[in-house]
Parts: C-alpha cells; structure tokens; sequence
C-alpha cells in the first residue's frame, strides 16, 4: 500500500478508463421467411458522439459555440484546444466552453495587437522571442526523454535483490513530544510552551515506561502533542522505507528496528518522536515489479536532461555585472564628517 504516513509526519512536525453469428437450424427446419425490412431507428442519446475530437469528426462544421456574435465549428474549437497538453485538458475537464473562450479570446486580442505591430515593437518583440524559445526549449527536453524511453532500463529484478531494504512495507506508530524553539512567538491555545530541554526530558521519560512495558497506544493518546495522530493511539500507517519522502534521520532510525522493537527519541525540528514497529515485512518482487520498472524508466530519463541541462551551468567571470552578494562594495564619493571620502 502506497504510504500516506509522510505526508502526515513532515506536517505536524513542521517539516514532516458484437454480434453473434445466428445459430444454424436443425436439419428439416422450414426457411424462415425473409425479414421485413425495418425503419431506421433513431439514434439513442448515448450513442451521440460526445467530446471534441468525437463531435470533430462525425461534423467538423456543427456550430459548437457561438462568442461575440461569431459561430464556432467544431474543428475550430478543436483546433484552438490542440495547443494544450493531455494534462491541462484534464485539469480543466468539465469547463471546455470556459476553456474554448479564453482560448477564443487569447486569440482574438492577439491579432488585433499584430494589425497595430505590436509584435514588432519593444518590449514585445524580445518577449516574443522568449516564449517562442522557452516553448522550443520545453520540446527538446521532451525529445529527449521520449528517446530515453525508447532504450532499455536496467534489469529491475538486479535492482531488487540489491537494494533489499527499499522494499521493506512497515507499519509504524509514534508518539510526538514538541517544543517551541528560542525566538518563536508566544505559544498559541493548544501548543504545549516547552522548552527543547523540557521535550527532550519528557521523552527519555517516555522511552523508558513504554521499554518497561508500557502500553504504547494509551500513552500515545495521553502524552501526544500531535492531537491527530493522539486520536488514532499513535497510529502513523503503513509505507515502504525506500520511500524518497522519508527524511534520512528517520529512515536510519526505523531501518534499525525489528516487529514490536521502540526507537529513542528522534528530535525532528520542534519535536521529539519515538516510533515503535507494529510489523515489518518485505515486498514480493511480483508486487513492486511495475511500478520498479516505471521509477528505474523515470530516473533513466530525468539523467539524461540532467545531463545535457548541466552542460550550461554559468561561471561567473565578473561579479559586479551580476551584483553577486558578498562582491566588493562600489567605493562612495560622499565625504565623511571628517572631509574623508568614504
């Protein structure tokens, strides 16, 4: 199960889509008589073309839309939302006529503004190039990574058997004990005020009862400043330790633990967290090997943007064209009070 825990750990500590043919008659059965030809019936709702490439191309010219007086075909409405990518069409699914306006519109003004030559005159011009560039740059990189994915990944069963404990699903619980940090304002209704001395204190206080026995869940409920995770008996939930979200403190500390085992108190930022291990156990091979394979084609492609990418890394030559903080300060030619100059 993908882990919901971290989300949840980096918030309350501040970090944390026929027929059939008819069957042949029984040897002796009479013919059937002809059938009678049957009106056409009408096409049910349902089966209308629905979306805009579908209603595109049973009718390019059905008017789909009618803005500031001019009717709007569906291949116009089309062509306008060919721009957008597959995922700006998603995000604004259930709007397409907000979206075909603003698009209409975009377009409208923007003409108007090449009758005027707008496009030849400063500053628009340069910011033409601009966008023009940033658009042309956007498709190089997705060049490259369609061609990255087109090469073979590394074998991601080698992968598997050498990084085990990516692949370790563990269900945790925690108990957080917080403080407010020198400088911070007054603590608001509900914070607890203590110092990172008196936090710290509480929860060594805390390791040892529940390593002498102490019921975990009861004392998650009572001495838990984290008021969510309080109202579960400290339940965190399940998630694999190779999730990138876990931060490296913490996943040293859980990778150390065994099924029923307790951590010491782990200080992240404004609180002090002990986890205990409810279970811990390792996924098969068969379960992550899609989604293995998916994150080993992702990190193969985002190499090779990296890689070209940071072949443009800049060196600063000259540290006062580019007002680089810590360069030399400008001399002044004002004088002090006394009749130096500064």
């Amino acid at each position: 199960m993908r882990n919901c825990l971290f989300p949840i750990l980096v918030l309350s500590c501040a970090w944390l889509g026929w027929s059939q043919a008819a069957p042949t008659p029984p040897p002796g059965t009479p013919a059937a008589a002809p059938a009678q030809t049957a009106t056409a019936p009408s096409v049910s709702p349902s089966l209308k073309p629905r979306g805009p490439e579908a209603v595109a191309a049973s009718d390019p010219n059905k008017v789909v839309a009618v803005v500031d007086g001019k009717q709007i075909t569906a291949k116009q409405a089309l062509d306008l939302l060919k721009a957008l990518t597959p995922d700006e069409r998603k995000q604004r699914e259930g709007k397409l006529a907000d979206l075909v306006q603003q698009l209409y519109t975009q377009e409208q003004l923007a003409d108007m503004a090449k009758k005027m030559n707008m496009d030849q005159q400063d500053p628009w011009k340069d910011r033409l190039v601009l966008a023009r560039d940033q658009v042309l740059a956007q498709a190089y990189v997705t060049h490259l990574r369609d061609e990255a994915a087109k090469t073979p990944v590394d074998d991601p069963k080698a992968y598997y058997d050498s990084h085990p404990d990516e692949f370790d699903q563990v269900k945790l619980s925690g108990i957080f004990v917080s403080f407010t940090p020198p400088g911070t304002p007054a603590p608001q209704p509900g914070q607890t005020g203590k110092t990172e001395q008196q936090a710290e204190d509480k929860a060594n206080e805390l390791e040892k009862k529940l390593k002498a026995g102490g019921d975990f869940a009861a004392l998650a409920r009572t001495d838990n400043d984290n008021s969510a995770v309080s109202a579960k008996g400290g339940e965190l939930g399940t998630f694999n330790l190779g999730d990138t979200q876990i931060p490296p403190v913490l996943r040293s500390a859980i990778g150390k633990l065994q099924a029923g085992q307790i951590s010491e108190p782990i200080r992240v930022n404004s609180a002090f967290l002990i986890l205990k291990m409810d279970s811990r156990q390792k996924q098969a091979y068969a379960d992550v090997q899609t989604s293995l394979t998916e994150k080993l084609r992702n990190e193969k492609t985002q190499s090779v943007v990296k890689q070209e990418v940071d072949k443009y890394k800049i060196k600063v030559e000259d540290e006062d064209f580019f007002g680089v903080p810590g360069s030399r300060p400008i001399p002044s030619l004002q004088k002090s009070p006394s009749g130096t100059s500064r």
